[in-house]
């Protein structure tokens, strides 16, 4: 397209004004397109000088192999707001859904409290040094990921929330001097209080709106790093107390999203499996109460995360075979059929001897052979090129496999009720 420069033009407001027409996913995406087809040494124009204002190229991307629609299957990777604020995401995707994957979960809200899309809801902050949402268009991001079959799942961090603590620090717990309770920079909001759960229902709506196939509550539990303020030493008094508050968001929040094309999923920490009185008092989350509002259940069986000695294993996070398979197996009697249990793997190397994807590739045979609901990786840098290199081979180890003709005879000797046999690696 032709510009010629106005007077008062500058270069945001030329390409923020034309972005629609020519395609372009972000700002930045089309200001670098710009300076790059005008051979622009700066961002000074003069008026009457002649632009051209590049429309974006149709590329071609893969598609998922394997489609979801129901989340039933789900093999997703997790990504930051700020890495779906550039074009230049969709690569990363594209080379997750290459080597099999078929959905993408994206940051609506961390813990930092920063919204990274364009939200109405009145608290609603862009993030602190933020001044404007991340996301270019929440619309846009959801329409390229569904142009390439996969499944959307936004998360959003609930009750740690450093943008609203620090806004409004009396919808907060309170320490024993009056203070907001903080963790990691970021404040404890209080599950109890009315506004914090419309705050957060209001961006579940807006998001569901918005066409994202599930919204995924994370940080939807209380404290775990000391707060005490209603701690008196009955364990199971404080672990009904804090599950009753935490239930009735989770049923506000099903009444809410009731009358739209959406699932509900919640990611609780791994060692809830274990059911050990202390966990539950500290968090709220009890699982089969759980299974009665969401769908689906996202324990975080992370194996590093779990103490070293736990269940007397010297290094958790060096038997990722056992905790996975264990944990959702615990998971899934827990909740008796009545949601998914969908788990979050490691994709990362914490108290790890040797990490690489094979580390990764195990927990989801692990995850496969347990009977879980598909499987999504967690890497808080949104770095999967091993794990997808892991996931490549190994979908050609598999096709060579089934190529012999051994494979019908093991299929049925080994999996006589299966249509969907998983090959151990």
């Amino acid at each position: 397209i032709e510009y010629v420069v106005a007077p008062g033009d500058n270069l945001i407001k030329i390409a923020s004004s034309h972005r629609g027409r020519t395609g372009h996913y972000s700002l930045e995406d089309m200001l670098r397109a710009i300076r790059a087809a005008n051979d622009l040494p700066g961002d000074l124009l003069r008026p009457g000088q002649r632009l051209l204002l590049p429309v974006a190229p149709d590329e071609e991307h893969p598609l998922a192999d394997r489609p979801t629609v129901d989340g039933s299957d789900l093999r997703a990777i997790y990504l930051t707001g700020p890495m779906c604020s550039f074009g230049a995401v969709f690569a990363r995707i594209d080379r997750f859904v290459a080597a099999g994957g078929n959905g993408v979960i994206f940051d609506a809200k961390d813990i930092d409290g920063g919204v990274a899309f364009r939200s109405r809801q009145e608290l609603a902050s862009w993030g602190k040094g933020r001044s404007a949402p991340v996301i270019p268009s929440l619309t846009e991001l959801v329409r390229r990921l569904d142009d390439r079959q996969l499944y959307v799942v936004a998360r959003l961090a609930l009750f740690l929330d450093g943008e609203l603590g620090r806004r409004r620090p009396d919808l907060a717990l309170q320490d024993e001097d009056g203070a907001p309770w903080g963790e990691r920079g970021c404040f404890w909001m209080d599950p109890a209080q009315p506004e914090v759960r419309a705050y957060n229902i209001g961006l579940a709506m807006e998001l569901a709106r918005a066409g994202v196939d599930e919204i995924q509550f994370d940080y939807v539990r209380f404290p775990t790093n000391g707060w005490r303020a209603e701690w008196e030493g009955d364990l199971e008094a404080t672990a009904a107390r804090r599950r009753e508050v935490i239930t009735e968001f989770l049923s506000a929040a099903r009444d809410s999203l009731a009358d739209l094309d959406v699932r509900i999923s919640a990611d609780l920490y791994g060692i809830m499996a274990w059911e050990r009185i202390e966990d539950l008092a500290l968090t709220g989350q009890h699982v089969p109460t759980f299974a009665q509002h969401v769908d689906v259940i996202c324990p975080m069986i992370y194996p590093s995360h779990f103490g070293p000695g736990f269940e007397g294993i010297e290094r958790p996070g060096d038997h990722p075979d056992y905790f996975i398979s264990e944990g959702v197996r615990r998971f899934k009697n827990l909740v008796d059929g009545q949601a998914l249990i969908r788990p979050w793997l490691q994709a990362f190397p914490y108290r790890v001897s040797n990490y690489d994807g094979y580390y990764v590739t195990r927990q989801i045979s692990a995850t496969e052979a347990a009977g879980g609901a598909g499987w999504s990786l967690w890497n808080p840098a949104g770095r999967y090129d091993e794990v997808c290199a892991a996931l490549t081979a190994a979908a050609a180890a598999d096709d060579e496999f089934k190529a012999t003709s051994l494979f019908p005879l093991l299929i049925g000797t080994l999996a006589p009720q299966s249509t969907d046999f998983y090959w151990p690696r």
